[in-house]
């Protein structure tokens, strides 16, 4: 459907423009918060073309799927003009939904920068044994693979895609700083100066390690930066504002941040890693069936988000982490209990509902299948969590980590570490059949749940 259409439809069904608060969107939901929820009709929009389903939490969530997501907000906020210019009310959050908002708007980023530098692996990783195979030295300037990658007119190719990668990870303690700068509503800028500050060799002099602290670091830096700014804002007269106030945030803070914060928070920071990698080294299998298995929960409820800060200090740490691979095992779950409902399901409805989510879910997002086809279906929520739980054993059986962040799927065979590429797929077709198996056997018992 047209994204104008739909835009069209969801607003009329809302009640009109003036019952709109706020439109807003994530990867694959447009999120409103009403006036007046109780004129919308619900489910109205929830059986219009385009839209996989809905669902309520914090906001009215409608689920569009990946990149349609973006397209349908902009359009509706597009139509509803001033109405929908209602100012952000900094409502009081709780911890994880405050980490969310730091994190989540620097996804693309390393969405995209993970891809780059998968696609970078898979190149060299293939020249490596290339060169091997070839009987290609090693020379001063350049390693045997390179000189193959050269060879093929790819050495200047897989360089740039490595640059192209590697600039959101290289200065992902920027980038927090000024994403929290912006949650804590004070200088963006400033809030990335103080993330910048933790990339800088010169700590050492100090006693100090670069990125001693972690991104943890840097968001309670900015905050107590923020905290700083409302009673500056008070006591400097207007006149010197422009030079004091910045100059004492900077000045203050930044001295603050490296005498006490670094060494506190890099403690605390180590200790958390630590005690992460132990849970996950010693429960082993039975750790990944439990996380695995338990994500399309913390999927539904938002909670996944509260990971993103944790998976991100293991990369920025180790260069790898455990956990997203894990976690995506969940897609596998998603996709296997979904064709097993389609062929078990004689609902048109259903079927239709299939074409449109289940390529999405195998190719990157699991959220239209889950509020599309799973949930709706009643047992399959649980027998595509079971599911997820033996691709997540899988993982741990196998070691598969993850380089970096991103979709999961197939969309994240290039952010797979250590070239373990078969592996993640072994455990991903373990996932899918064991829950497609689980959901059809369920599902032969349990036949009136699809008259949905």
């Amino acid at each position: 459907m047209n994204n104008d259409v739909l835009a069209d439809q969801i607003i009329d069904l809302s009640g009109g423009k003036n019952n709109f608060k706020k439109v807003f969107n994530c990867m694959t939901r447009v999120r409103i918060n009403y006036v007046d929820e109780n004129i919308v009709d619900k489910e109205a929009i929830a059986q219009l073309e385009g839209v996989h389903g809905i669902h309520e939490a914090d906001s009215f969530q409608v689920i569009v799927g990946p990149g349609k997501s973006t397209k349908v907000a902009e359009a509706m906020n597009k139509k509803l003009g001033a109405a929908a210019a209602v100012e952000e009310e900094r409502q009081s959050q709780g911890f994880l939904k405050t980490l969310s908002s730091i994190f989540v708007p620097l996804i693309p980023a390393i969405i995209a920068s993970g891809f780059l530098q998968g696609i970078t692996n898979l190149l060299t990783s293939n020249a490596n044994l290339r060169a091997e195979a070839l009987g290609i030295k090693a020379t001063e300037a350049l390693t045997a693979g390179q000189i193959y990658l050269q060879q093929q007119h790819l050495f200047e190719i897989t360089t740039m895609l490595g640059i192209l990668g590697s600039a959101t990870f290289s200065f992902l303690a920027i980038y927090t700083g000024m994403s929290a700068a912006k949650v804590f509503k004070t200088d963006i800028i400033l809030g990335a100066v103080l993330g910048a500050l933790t990339t800088l060799p010169a700590l050492t002099a100090l006693g100090l390690t670069v990125g001693q602290g972690g991104l943890f670091g840097v968001i309670l830096g900015v905050w107590l930066m923020a905290k700083l700014d409302i009673l500056l804002k008070k006591i400097i007269p207007d006149v010197v504002d422009v030079v004091l106030r910045p100059t004492l945030m900077l000045l203050i803070i930044g001295i603050l941040y490296m005498l006490v914060l670094m060494p506190i928070t890099g403690w605390l920071s180590d200790r958390l890693i630590s005690v992460i990698m132990f849970l996950l080294n010693t429960s082993g299998v039975l750790g990944g069936f439990v996380l695995a298995a338990l994500f399309p929960s913390l999927i539904a409820t938002g909670l996944h988000h509260g990971l993103a800060p944790i998976n991100m200090e293991l990369i920025n740490q180790a260069g790898s982490t455990p956990i997203v691979t894990v976690q995506i095992m969940s897609n596998c779950g998603l996709v296997g209990a979904g064709l097993a409902l389609v062929l078990l399901s004689k609902n048109k409805k259903v079927r239709e509902i299939a074409k449109g989510v289940l390529p999405a879910t195998f190719l990157a997002v699991g959220e239209p299948t889950m509020y599309g086809l799973v949930i709706p279906s009643g047992f399959g929520f649980i027998t595509a969590s079971l599911g997820a739980g033996f691709g997540g054993a899988m993982i741990r059986l196998l070691d598969v980590q993850a380089h970096a962040m991103g979709a999961a799927g197939m969309s994240a065979i290039p952010l797979i570490a250590d070239g373990k590429y078969v592996q993640y797929l072994i455990c991903y077709a373990v996932g899918l059949v064991a829950a497609f198996v689980l959901t059809y056997l369920v599902g032969k018992i349990w036949h009136k749940s699809l008259e949905v």
